[in-house]
């Protein structure tokens, strides 16, 4: 059921929604009758659409063990769910590069995105839950919420970001909630659902900041997803953010074990994240960068914080992240 907050801020029409063959791709895979030849034939009526999803489908994201030139078979082996988010991402990435939010980084939250998709497929194989590929795209589309607000109320939510950047005291849904009624999570999640995605994507997503701690369905796949993914906005912090916290690499540790990945199982699938965000940045066409191993990146972080207490007052010189602070 959708809040009345929501209802308010969708009543603006200024909410990101997709458009062209993605709209016509949401209208057809919602008919519970559509078949799989019906989607692929909706796809295959735009050539970018089309040649991204096999672009995909063919790189070591998929895993296919031989090369796939059909967008039938492309669409039957992704499955209607996968295929839909994908095409929601596509349209998404393609019209929302910029916008009115002076505080927002448009760039920076599609690499997020991307790495949150990359790094919510890796677990999930890890995992063994969920199929790897729904979990790309329900991460790739679990920051939503964040696109929604910048979109809906530019200025107001510039300041709620530089509010988080210079001062810190307060985090950013805590914000989010109190001038917007509603946090990027939920907003997510609400948006989400008015797309027909999953019941069990849009269920985690609003529990994405917080899944040990916030109310959410007794269903055990929708609090492992919760876990995953937000285990998945944290490794996507350090993919895209060019200073590690020591905090943000302690979160990763107990996240990880959370889900009992071995510490190094999880050196093992950082690496592999880092390189397919590489390759899906390709693919979606947003900015990615080289990644050192996750244990050269601990040993980079030990060094930051030792040289700071060599300092006078290294508090005072401790980056913020500010913009991305998870919550």
């Amino acid at each position: 059921m959708t809040s009345s907050v929501y209802e308010t801020i969708k009543a603006a029409h200024k909410l990101p929604s997709p458009t062209g063959v993605a709209l016509q791709i949401l209208e057809v895979a919602h008919n519970e009758n559509s078949t799989v030849e019906e989607i692929a034939s909706v796809v295959a009526t735009d050539p970018g659409t089309s040649s991204r999803l096999l672009k995909l489908v063919n790189s070591p994201l998929a895993g296919m063990p031989r090369q796939i030139v059909s967008v039938v078979r492309a669409v039957a082996l992704l499955g209607a769910n996968t295929t839909t988010g994908l095409a929601l991402g596509f349209s998404l990435v393609s019209d929302h590069r910029r916008g009115k939010c002076a505080a927002f980084n448009y760039e920076l939250f599609w690499s997020e995105s991307v790495a949150m998709a990359v790094a919510s497929r890796h677990l999930a194989h890890r995992v063994g839950s969920f199929a790897p590929d729904e979990a790309f795209t329900c991460g790739l589309l679990s920051q939503i919420g964040r696109l929604g607000l910048a979109s809906v109320f530019p200025d107001e939510y510039a300041d709620a970001l530089y509010a988080v950047a210079t001062d810190g005291s307060e985090q950013l849904v805590e914000i989010e909630r109190r001038v917007f009624g509603i946090d990027h999570n939920k907003l997510a999640a609400e948006m989400m659902s008015d797309w027909h995605l999953p019941v069990l994507f849009c269920d985690a997503v609003r529990a994405q900041g917080a899944p040990d701690t916030t109310d959410i369905e007794p269903n055990p796949r929708t609090h492992l997803l919760a876990r995953i993914l937000h285990l998945g906005g944290f490794i996507s912090l350090i993919l895209t953010q060019p200073t590690v916290h020591r905090d943000t690499l302690s979160v990763l540790v107990q996240d990880a074990d959370r889900l009992s990945i071995s510490p190094y199982v999880f050196h093992e699938t950082f690496d592999a994240i880092s390189r397919e965000w590489c390759e899906a940045g390709g693919i979606f066409s947003v900015r990615t960068r080289l990644v050192p191993p996750l244990a050269e990146i601990y040993s980079q972080a030990r060094e930051y914080r030792e040289s700071l207490q060599e300092q006078s007052d290294p508090a005072s010189r401790l980056p913020r992240e500010g913009y991305y602070a998870r919550g």
